[in-house]
């Protein structure tokens, strides 16, 4: 394995995974905040579709994404379709009730926490803990598809990116698979997250007119609130994605769709109302 130095040009030719020595205990996401050379070099990984998964001794590795799933083992319990990994959760108990439709709860990924956020581990970034306890408050017979924002650094909202330009395409494939698999039909399906969450349910819903809960959603990158790039996304992907709704729902609009958002939040109050 080529091991490259914190300011040494990479050679990109496919490989699996390569691996940068930052000479600290910082991965090289971190060093990336303060350091302008460094960020350069951390999105040049990020276009040619290298994902951080790992820093271990003073090493901070990065694997091709089309190959992160198999870092991860069994117990992690991820499914996959094409390059998607999701989970998904079965009702149980006095949740099963085989004399009503099956249903199909999806819940895309919030932010991380601020402890986690430029953690070196893929799912502290990309997969961190949403609505984990959401069965108590669900009806009986509903499936949960939690799906993860596997895509540059933080996710890139569920939407394409340079370096991947089919991550719509498989999201929507890898929810229809798994409603074909389970017999669900599309009224019986609900997209639902908040923040990053709350951006990816009402994209998807209004781009195939699913039913939706978005909350609190981030639908412009290039808003000044986003001015610092904290998600390594400007230039990786379209910035402002409320056009391209607004156009989805004057295509197909038959099913709910709700956003929460507050007013005295203004710069994501005045985007929603876009």
């Amino acid at each position: 394995m080529i091991k490259y130095n914190l300011y040494e040009d990479i050679d990109f030719n496919g490989q699996e995974k390569i691996f940068i020595d930052t000479n600290d205990d910082k991965n090289m996401l971190e060093i990336a905040r303060k350091d302008s050379a460094v960020k350069d070099k951390y999105k040049e990984l990020l276009k040619n579709d290298y994902i951080l998964y790992l820093h271990k001794n003073s090493v901070s590795r990065f694997c091709k994404r089309e190959h992160t799933y198999k870092l991860f083992s069994e117990d992690h319990k991820f499914k996959k379709y094409k390059h998607i990994l999701y989970r998904l959760n079965e009702p149980a108990g006095r949740k099963i009730n085989d004399k009503v439709p099956k249903k199909l709860l999806v819940i895309f990924a919030r932010m991380p926490s601020n402890d986690m956020y430029d953690d070196a581990k893929i799912p502290n970034r990309m997969f961190p803990p949403t609505f984990n306890n959401i069965e108590r408050s669900l009806i009986k017979n509903v499936y949960i598809m939690r799906i993860m924002d596997l895509n540059v650094s933080h996710g890139s909202f569920y939407v394409n990116t340079i370096n991947n330009n089919t991550y719509e395409k498989d999201i929507q494939d890898a929810i229809k698979n798994v409603m074909k698999s389970l017999s669900i039909v599309k009224d019986n399906v609900v997209f639902y997250g908040f923040s990053r969450g709350g951006s990816g349910a009402l994209y998807h819903g209004a781009l195939s007119d699913f039913k939706t809960l978005a909350v609190d959603p981030l639908l412009n990158i290039g808003d000044k609130l986003f001015m610092n790039d904290r998600r390594f996304l400007k230039g990786l992907r379209t910035e402002d994605v409320l056009p391209k709704i607004n156009r989805f729902l004057a295509q197909a609009h038959n099913q709910e769709k709700f956003v929460i958002c507050c007013e005295n939040v203004k710069l994501y109050y005045e985007q929603v109302i876009r």
